[in-house]
Parts: structure tokens; C-alpha cells; sequence
């Protein structure tokens, strides 16, 4: 996992091979594919593990706002961040959404539903029915924003401006 880690952030995705993990850490190719099925499985629990620690980073950083919109601004601002400095795990992301191999999709899942419990528990001050609806659209859009950024080229700044404009659209000032 460290070592294929350490590839995709010198790397992008479509660039590694499984070869060149096990090189890096250093197993057998054998011994990889026993744990791994496929470069697919192996990058999808990666990006599952490299979410977890964002996670916990997002909510002990947007407690500190005052307001629900302060908050999810703070946690998507964070988030554009963190794919900004590590920009191969966007494309990461945009590769492995669509992949529907099981053990793919369900690391997938996990990875998504927990950045969106995350936009959701930002959302204390909103009524509880509001919050899941709240964090779907906003991971959706971000979604759709990033992937401008990372494989169309939109500049950076735009991102952080839709952003910006969509917690402003969901809660006028």
C-alpha cells in the first residue's frame, strides 16, 4: 500500500503498472496479486485509505467556523486542497468511479459515503432532514468540478469559485 502510494504521487495512475508496486515494495508479483486481484483493487483500497486520514483532518479543521456555511466551506475548500497538492489522486478517483468490478465498486462506496458523511457532519446547525441532501449535492458538484480541473484543464481558482458560490447558493447570505 506505501509503496503504491508513493508511486501515484510521483505518477499518474494510467502509468503504473502492478510490476512496478511490487518493485517499489519489494514483493513478489505473485505475492501482490495474492493480496491485490488487480491494479484496480490495489489503487481503490488506496484511495479508500488515503480518505480516511483527509477525513479526520476536514472535521477537526471545520469545527473551528462559526456557521453550517463556514463549515462546508471550509471542509470543500479542504478538500480542493488536498486534491491540489496530490493531483494524482483525482484522476485516481475519476478512473475508478466507473470501474463495476465488486471489490472495486464496494471500496469505491466506502471511500465516497465516507467524505460525504463527512460533508454531512459539518452540518450541525441545519435541520437533520436537510443534511444528507445537502452533502450529496455538494460532493456531486465538487465531483463535477474537479474532473473540469483534472482532466479538462479549468484553472484551479474556478474550482475554488464554484465552490464558493455553491455554499453561497445554499446558504444566502
Amino acid at each position: 500500500m506505501q509503496a503504491a502510494t508513493e508511486l501515484l504521487e510521483r505518477r499518474q495512475y494510467e502509468r503504473i503498472q502492478i510490476r512496478d508496486v511490487a518493485e517499489a515494495a519489494p514483493v513478489a508479483l505473485g505475492t501482490l496479486y495474492r493480496y491485490f486481484p488487480s491494479k484496480e483493487v490495489l489503487y481503490a483500497e488506496v484511495l479508500r485509505a488515503w480518505g480516511e486520514s483527509f477525513d479526520v483532518r476536514v472535521q477537526a479543521r471545520s469545527r473551528q467556523a462559526a456557521t453550517d456555511a463556514d463549515r462546508l466551506r471550509s471542509a470543500l475548500r479542504q478538500t480542493v486542497r488536498a486534491y491540489e497538492r496530490h493531483p494524482n489522486f483525482s484522476r485516481l478517483l475519476f478512473a475508478l468511479e466507473v470501474v463495476t468490478e465488486p471489490a472495486v465498486s464496494d471500496r469505491f462506496m466506502q471511500f465516497a459515503g465516507r467524505f460525504t458523511d463527512a460533508l454531512e457532519r459539518t452540518l450541525v446547525d441545519t435541520p437533520e432532514e436537510q443534511r444528507a441532501s445537502i452533502a450529496f449535492v455538494t460532493s456531486t458538484v465538487l465531483g463535477g468540478v474537479l474532473r473540469g480541473w483534472a482532466m479538462r484543464g479549468v484553472p484551479i481558482s474556478r474550482v475554488y469559485e464554484r465552490v464558493d458560490e455553491m455554499v453561497d447558493l445554499i446558504f444566502p447570505r
